[in-house]
């Protein structure tokens, strides 16, 4: 099990330096930052759910903290009894005219997202379960010592190596080995890790033609 603790140590026997603890930190943390955007299996999640309120069609963190953290949407259902629907995507200037000046109401048929916020069409009129399948921009670590963080788990070899390319380029001042390091490097270091770790998110994406879709209206 690697913590943030434990990478901070290696990092820094690794590049034999014992005065570099805050900028190894830094170096962790924006390693971390450039990845938060990237699709990796375990920043795919089905977790986020919210209950609608009658007569609220926009939906934020306030209503539900993991929907400020999306990334990227891949579904929306929502749950009528035992039932469940699939959502339609729409354009935000769409539902704009669906919405009717928040005069539609009804069971929602379709979403949007815009300004980091989840707008339903038509306007519930009542309490429904909605489900959003996604991409989360998956936290840091919140201490050293907390556990089984994804970026000192699953991307411990991708953070570890691109928090050496900051090192090497910005604070230790060495271009050529922050080269081999360099992200874009495809054959380097932290390019080898970030195509593995996509790789294994690939490799467990289920084959097309055999998703099973939620009935759609």
């Amino acid at each position: 099990m690697t913590t943030l603790a434990i990478m901070k140590a290696r990092i820094a026997s690794e590049l034999r330096r014992s005065n570099i603890d805050d900028q190894i930190a830094d170096a962790i943390s924006t390693a971390i930052a450039a990845y938060q955007g990237e699709r990796f299996h375990f920043s795919e999640s089905r977790a986020v759910t919210f209950a609608t309120v009658a007569d609220q069609e926009f939906y934020d963190g306030d209503d539900a903290a993991s929907l400020a953290l999306i990334s990227k949407i891949d579904y929306v259902v929502i749950y009528q009894g035992d039932n469940e629907y699939a959502l339609k995507p729409r354009s935000p200037d769409e539902l704009e005219r669906l919405s009717q000046s928040g005069t539609n109401t009804g069971m929602p048929l379709f979403y949007g997202w815009f300004g980091n916020q989840l707008r339903l069409s038509p306007v519930p009129n009542e309490a429904w379960t909605v489900r959003v399948g996604c991409e989360l921009a998956v936290a840091a670590p919140a201490s050293e010592n907390e556990a089984d963080n994804p970026w000192m788990t699953h991307a411990e070899r991708l953070i570890r190596c691109r928090a050496k390319y900051e090192l090497y380029e910005h604070v230790l001042l060495a271009p050529d080995i922050a080269a081999r390091f360099d992200p874009d490097n495809e054959t380097g270091p932290t390019g080898q890790a970030y195509s593995e770790l996509k790789r294994r998110t690939n490799k467990r994406a289920m084959p097309s033609g055999f998703i099973i879709r939620p009935m759609e209206f």
